[in-house]
Protein backbone atom coordinates (compact mmCIF):
# COMPACT_ATOMS: atom_id res chain seq x y z
CA UNK A 1 0.00 0.00 0.00
CA UNK A 2 1.50 3.40 -1.32
CA UNK A 3 1.63 5.96 1.43
CA UNK A 4 -0.98 8.19 0.40
CA UNK A 5 -3.47 5.65 0.28
CA UNK A 6 -6.55 5.46 2.90
CA UNK A 7 -5.33 8.92 4.25
CA UNK A 8 -8.15 11.23 5.96
CA UNK A 9 -7.49 14.66 4.57
CA UNK A 10 -6.43 17.17 7.43
CA UNK A 11 -6.80 15.05 10.74
CA UNK A 12 -3.13 16.58 11.65
CA UNK A 13 -4.80 20.17 11.73
CA UNK A 14 -7.08 18.85 14.62
CA UNK A 15 -5.47 16.55 16.42
CA UNK A 16 -3.77 16.53 20.44
CA UNK A 17 0.19 15.33 18.53
CA UNK A 18 0.34 12.71 20.55
CA UNK A 19 0.88 9.78 17.90
CA UNK A 20 2.13 7.63 20.31
CA UNK A 21 -1.86 7.18 21.73
CA UNK A 22 -3.52 7.77 18.58
CA UNK A 23 -5.90 5.35 17.13
CA UNK A 24 -5.47 6.94 13.31
CA UNK A 25 -1.62 7.06 12.81
CA UNK A 26 -2.27 4.53 9.84
CA UNK A 27 -4.65 6.97 8.06
CA UNK A 28 -2.05 10.26 8.61
CA UNK A 29 -0.06 11.51 6.14
CA UNK A 30 1.89 13.65 8.42
CA UNK A 31 2.36 10.73 10.47
CA UNK A 32 3.77 8.40 8.40
CA UNK A 33 6.12 11.27 6.87
CA UNK A 34 7.32 11.84 9.77
CA UNK A 35 7.78 8.17 10.69
CA UNK A 36 8.79 7.34 7.08
CA UNK A 37 6.25 4.06 7.49
CA UNK A 38 4.55 2.95 4.74
CA UNK A 39 3.70 -0.52 6.90
CA UNK A 40 0.26 -1.55 8.53
CA UNK A 41 -0.77 0.57 11.87
CA UNK A 42 -3.70 -0.58 12.37
CA UNK A 43 -2.45 -3.17 15.14
CA UNK A 44 -1.41 0.04 17.36
CA UNK A 45 -4.53 1.97 16.01
CA UNK A 46 -6.42 -1.00 17.53
CA UNK A 47 -4.80 -0.90 20.72
CA UNK A 48 -4.71 2.97 21.34
CA UNK A 49 -8.31 3.16 20.60
CA UNK A 50 -9.24 0.64 23.69
CA UNK A 51 -6.56 3.06 25.43
CA UNK A 52 -8.74 5.82 25.32
CA UNK A 53 -12.18 4.00 25.47
CA UNK A 54 -10.86 3.00 29.20
CA UNK A 55 -10.28 6.47 29.77
CA UNK A 56 -14.24 7.77 28.52
CA UNK A 57 -15.46 4.98 30.59
CA UNK A 58 -13.74 6.58 33.70
CA UNK A 59 -14.74 10.17 32.86
CA UNK A 60 -18.18 9.38 34.03
CA UNK A 61 -17.31 7.70 37.28
CA UNK A 62 -15.26 10.78 38.62
CA UNK A 63 -18.22 12.91 37.50
CA UNK A 64 -19.66 11.16 39.85
CA UNK A 65 -16.94 11.31 42.71
CA UNK A 66 -16.68 14.67 42.06
CA UNK A 67 -20.76 15.78 42.35
CA UNK A 68 -21.11 12.95 45.74
CA UNK A 69 -17.99 15.30 47.02
CA UNK A 70 -19.39 18.80 46.51
CA UNK A 71 -18.93 19.70 49.99
CA UNK A 72 -15.58 19.91 49.62
CA UNK A 73 -15.59 23.41 47.31
CA UNK A 74 -16.01 25.75 49.95
CA UNK A 75 -12.64 24.03 52.06
CA UNK A 76 -10.55 24.57 48.79
CA UNK A 77 -11.64 28.13 48.37
CA UNK A 78 -10.50 29.08 51.32
CA UNK A 79 -6.68 27.28 51.23
CA UNK A 80 -6.42 28.83 47.73
CA UNK A 81 -5.51 32.48 49.94
CA UNK A 82 -2.89 30.90 51.42
CA UNK A 83 -1.00 30.05 48.04
CA UNK A 84 -0.68 33.49 46.38
CA UNK A 85 2.82 33.21 48.01
CA UNK A 86 4.10 31.01 45.22
CA UNK A 87 2.88 33.81 42.25
CA UNK A 88 6.06 34.76 41.29
CA UNK A 89 7.40 31.18 40.68
CA UNK A 90 4.54 30.17 39.00
CA UNK A 91 4.91 33.51 36.79
CA UNK A 92 8.58 32.35 36.31
CA UNK A 93 7.78 28.76 35.38
CA UNK A 94 4.74 30.31 32.71
CA UNK A 95 7.31 32.44 31.50
CA UNK A 96 9.77 30.04 30.85
CA UNK A 97 8.05 28.04 28.86
CA UNK A 98 7.79 28.12 25.00
CA UNK A 99 3.87 27.75 23.89
CA UNK A 100 4.41 28.22 20.53
CA UNK A 101 1.31 30.31 20.20
CA UNK A 102 1.07 30.82 16.71
CA UNK A 103 1.12 34.71 15.11
CA UNK A 104 -0.74 34.60 12.19
CA UNK A 105 1.57 36.50 9.35
CA UNK A 106 -0.92 39.08 8.49
CA UNK A 107 -1.10 40.69 11.80
CA UNK A 108 1.45 43.51 12.71
CA UNK A 109 3.18 43.18 16.04
CA UNK A 110 0.57 45.29 17.33
CA UNK A 111 -1.85 43.72 16.63
CA UNK A 112 -1.04 40.16 17.96
CA UNK A 113 0.29 41.53 21.37
CA UNK A 114 -3.48 43.13 21.35
CA UNK A 115 -5.35 39.69 20.72
CA UNK A 116 -3.20 37.95 22.93
CA UNK A 117 -3.62 40.80 26.07
CA UNK A 118 -7.13 40.22 25.02
CA UNK A 119 -7.36 36.61 24.95
CA UNK A 120 -5.35 36.71 28.36
CA UNK A 121 -8.03 38.07 30.54
CA UNK A 122 -10.49 35.57 29.34
CA UNK A 123 -11.94 33.24 32.14
CA UNK A 124 -10.83 30.17 29.94
CA UNK A 125 -7.30 31.63 29.16
CA UNK A 126 -6.92 31.99 32.89
CA UNK A 127 -7.95 28.67 34.16
CA UNK A 128 -5.87 26.93 32.09
CA UNK A 129 -2.78 28.96 32.43
CA UNK A 130 -3.83 28.83 36.75
CA UNK A 131 -3.61 24.74 35.84
CA UNK A 132 -0.06 24.95 34.80
CA UNK A 133 0.77 26.21 38.26
CA UNK A 134 -1.47 23.05 40.28
CA UNK A 135 -0.27 20.91 38.21
CA UNK A 136 3.85 21.29 38.76
CA UNK A 137 3.14 22.32 42.45
CA UNK A 138 0.81 18.92 42.89
CA UNK A 139 3.25 16.80 41.21
CA UNK A 140 6.15 18.48 43.41
CA UNK A 141 4.36 18.66 46.77
CA UNK A 142 3.51 14.79 45.78
CA UNK A 143 7.07 13.81 45.39
CA UNK A 144 8.29 15.64 48.35
CA UNK A 145 5.90 13.94 50.60
CA UNK A 146 6.54 10.18 49.59
CA UNK A 147 9.27 10.95 47.66
CA UNK A 148 10.18 7.47 45.80
CA UNK A 149 7.02 5.11 47.14
CA UNK A 150 5.08 7.17 44.90
CA UNK A 151 7.20 5.64 41.83
CA UNK A 152 6.91 2.17 43.38
CA UNK A 153 3.31 2.50 43.72
CA UNK A 154 2.43 3.24 39.91
CA UNK A 155 5.25 0.63 38.95
CA UNK A 156 3.49 -1.81 40.64
CA UNK A 157 -0.34 -0.99 39.07
CA UNK A 158 -1.57 -3.48 37.70
CA UNK A 159 -5.16 -2.69 36.71
CA UNK A 160 -6.71 -2.16 33.05
CA UNK A 161 -5.80 1.72 33.28
CA UNK A 162 -2.99 1.84 35.25
CA UNK A 163 -1.78 4.59 37.44
CA UNK A 164 1.26 5.77 35.14
CA UNK A 165 -1.16 5.78 32.61
CA UNK A 166 -3.19 8.20 34.13
CA UNK A 167 -0.24 10.46 35.13
CA UNK A 168 1.33 9.99 31.34
CA UNK A 169 -2.16 11.44 30.69
CA UNK A 170 -2.13 14.11 32.87
CA UNK A 171 1.33 15.28 32.21
CA UNK A 172 1.00 15.39 28.12
CA UNK A 173 -1.82 17.58 28.15
CA UNK A 174 -0.42 19.51 30.76
CA UNK A 175 1.35 22.39 29.06
CA UNK A 176 -1.12 21.49 26.00
CA UNK A 177 -4.09 23.37 27.12
CA UNK A 178 -3.59 26.70 27.37
CA UNK A 179 -2.31 27.37 24.52
CA UNK A 180 -4.91 25.36 22.10
CA UNK A 181 -7.41 27.86 24.18
CA UNK A 182 -5.41 30.95 23.52
CA UNK A 183 -5.64 29.58 19.86
CA UNK A 184 -9.19 29.67 20.20
CA UNK A 185 -9.44 32.67 21.37
CA UNK A 186 -7.51 34.81 19.57
CA UNK A 187 -8.71 33.06 16.38
CA UNK A 188 -12.66 33.60 17.36
CA UNK A 189 -12.95 37.64 15.91
CA UNK A 190 -11.31 36.51 12.88
CA UNK A 191 -13.60 33.39 12.32
CA UNK A 192 -16.16 36.35 13.09
CA UNK A 193 -15.64 37.96 9.66
CA UNK A 194 -15.49 34.51 7.61
CA UNK A 195 -19.18 32.95 6.16
CA UNK A 196 -17.39 29.47 6.28
CA UNK A 197 -18.81 27.01 9.43
CA UNK A 198 -17.46 25.04 11.07
CA UNK A 199 -15.12 27.58 12.31
CA UNK A 200 -11.35 27.49 12.93
CA UNK A 201 -11.35 28.67 16.64
CA UNK A 202 -14.34 25.97 17.38
CA UNK A 203 -12.04 23.38 16.41
CA UNK A 204 -9.00 24.24 18.40
CA UNK A 205 -11.84 25.01 21.24
CA UNK A 206 -12.64 21.03 20.76
CA UNK A 207 -9.26 19.95 20.97
CA UNK A 208 -9.04 22.05 24.73
CA UNK A 209 -12.07 20.69 25.72
CA UNK A 210 -11.38 17.04 24.45
CA UNK A 211 -7.88 17.29 26.80
CA UNK A 212 -9.62 18.75 29.32
CA UNK A 213 -11.71 16.09 29.64
CA UNK A 214 -8.77 13.52 29.42
CA UNK A 215 -6.94 15.19 32.18
CA UNK A 216 -10.65 14.94 34.79
CA UNK A 217 -10.90 11.55 33.79
CA UNK A 218 -6.91 10.96 34.68
CA UNK A 219 -6.78 12.89 37.97
CA UNK A 220 -10.49 11.12 38.71
CA UNK A 221 -8.87 7.73 38.83
CA UNK A 222 -5.46 9.28 40.64
CA UNK A 223 -8.14 10.22 42.90
CA UNK A 224 -9.53 6.60 43.10
CA UNK A 225 -6.46 5.12 43.78
CA UNK A 226 -4.20 7.76 45.91
CA UNK A 227 -6.53 8.31 49.08
CA UNK A 228 -3.77 10.27 50.71
CA UNK A 229 -4.21 13.16 47.98
CA UNK A 230 -7.73 13.01 47.86
CA UNK A 231 -8.41 16.29 49.12
CA UNK A 232 -5.46 17.90 46.31
CA UNK A 233 -6.87 16.24 43.56
CA UNK A 234 -10.22 17.16 44.28
CA UNK A 235 -9.35 20.61 43.75
CA UNK A 236 -7.18 19.81 40.61
CA UNK A 237 -10.82 18.18 39.04
CA UNK A 238 -12.44 20.92 39.82
CA UNK A 239 -10.00 23.38 38.41
CA UNK A 240 -10.79 21.57 35.32
CA UNK A 241 -14.08 21.30 35.45
CA UNK A 242 -14.25 24.83 35.73
CA UNK A 243 -12.47 25.15 33.19
CA UNK A 244 -14.09 22.55 30.69
CA UNK A 245 -17.63 24.95 31.76
CA UNK A 246 -15.63 28.27 30.61
CA UNK A 247 -14.63 27.40 26.98
CA UNK A 248 -17.71 25.99 26.66
CA UNK A 249 -19.55 29.22 27.53
CA UNK A 250 -17.11 30.89 25.39
CA UNK A 251 -17.43 28.60 22.47
CA UNK A 252 -20.83 26.98 22.78
CA UNK A 253 -20.90 25.53 18.72
CA UNK A 254 -17.16 23.75 19.57
CA UNK A 255 -18.54 20.39 20.49
CA UNK A 256 -20.29 19.87 16.89
CA UNK A 257 -17.11 21.18 15.42
CA UNK A 258 -16.17 17.74 12.89
CA UNK A 259 -12.38 17.21 12.95
CA UNK A 260 -11.42 15.32 10.31
CA UNK A 261 -11.27 11.59 10.92
CA UNK A 262 -11.70 11.96 14.40
CA UNK A 263 -15.65 12.08 14.57
CA UNK A 264 -16.61 11.68 11.23
CA UNK A 265 -19.10 8.73 12.06
CA UNK A 266 -17.75 6.80 8.33
CA UNK A 267 -13.91 6.60 9.21
CA UNK A 268 -12.98 3.44 8.00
Amino acid sequence: MGIKENNIPSIYNYCDRWCEKCAFTSRCLNYKFGERLEKSLDNQDEINKLFWELFDDNLEDTYNVIEGDESKSSEFEEEDDDDDDDDDDDESLIGNYDFNIENDEEDSGDDFRLKHLIAESNEAAILSKEYINIVTNWFKNAKEKIGDEIDEFILSDDALIKLSDAIEVIQWYHFFIYPKVMRALQGKDEDLFEDEFPKDSDGSAKIALIAVERSISAWGYVYMKLNAFNDSVYSVIQQLVNLQHAIEAEFPNARNFIRPGFDEINNK
